[in-house]
């Protein structure tokens, strides 16, 4: 949303991106990055999860709310792939296994005279444990840009990794290698705009906000 941006930095914020990318979309990413580096072109990425919690009930639940939540997660996943790749995600809510996400995926691809190639990964692990860190990392991060008045666009690419939409002025940083450069960039001082944020008052910063 351009307006939250402009809003955001007119009061001294970053606006980052939407829904936290955990171990499960960050390995998807690479995957994807590994197979193409290799010449696979990658044509459907498969996704079949489930688990108990919360997120999950309203993922799978069938009220207005409800859908039009699960529309807008499966929409973020959607968009984490270039437009070339047929992705699909579907979910389950299965309340007995509690917290323990369960995420089985199919990558097929060409291969050489247009053979395919088909890889499969299995995940098990804690979905809120694996986003906790997330908030703690992003707030030190932003914390020390604020400090260093590092320009929103700069802050925004070097976040990136951590959203499954980066949004602000992250720019068209799609794969997740060059999203860490970005963040490694951004950590050595290379700040792509000189526009700084102004900081009337440092004991009242506000280094976050959209999340």
């Amino acid at each position: 949303c351009p307006g939250l941006c402009e809003l955001a930095e007119k009061n001294g914020a970053y606006c980052l991106g939407t829904d936290f990318k955990a171990g499960q979309t960050k390995f998807k990413t690479q995957v994807v990055e590994y197979l193409e580096n290799l010449a696979f072109n990658v044509k459907v990425v498969a996704s079949s999860n489930h688990l108990g919690n919360n997120d999950m009930r309203n993922l799978a639940l069938g009220s207005a709310t409800q859908e039009k939540t699960r529309k807008a997660k499966l929409r973020v996943k959607s968009q984490i792939f270039s437009s070339d790749i047929d992705h699909h995600v579907s979910v389950q809510y299965t309340p007995f296994i509690g917290d323990e996400k369960r995420d089985y995926v199919e990558y097929t691809s060409e291969a050489f005279l247009s053979q395919l190639h088909t890889m499969a990964t299995y995940t098990r692990c804690s979905d809120s444990v694996l986003c906790a860190p997330l908030y703690i990392d992003v707030c030190c991060l932003l914390d020390y840009f604020s400090r260093k008045k590092v320009s929103p666009s700069t802050v925004a690419a070097a976040t990136a990794y951590l959203f499954k939409v980066p949004e602000g002025r992250a720019g068209p940083l799609v794969g997740f290698s060059e999203q860490l450069r970005a963040l490694e960039r951004a950590l050595d001082g290379h700040d792509d705009v000189q526009a700084v944020i102004p900081q009337k008052n440092d004991e009242k910063r506000v280094v976050c906000c959209g999340l």
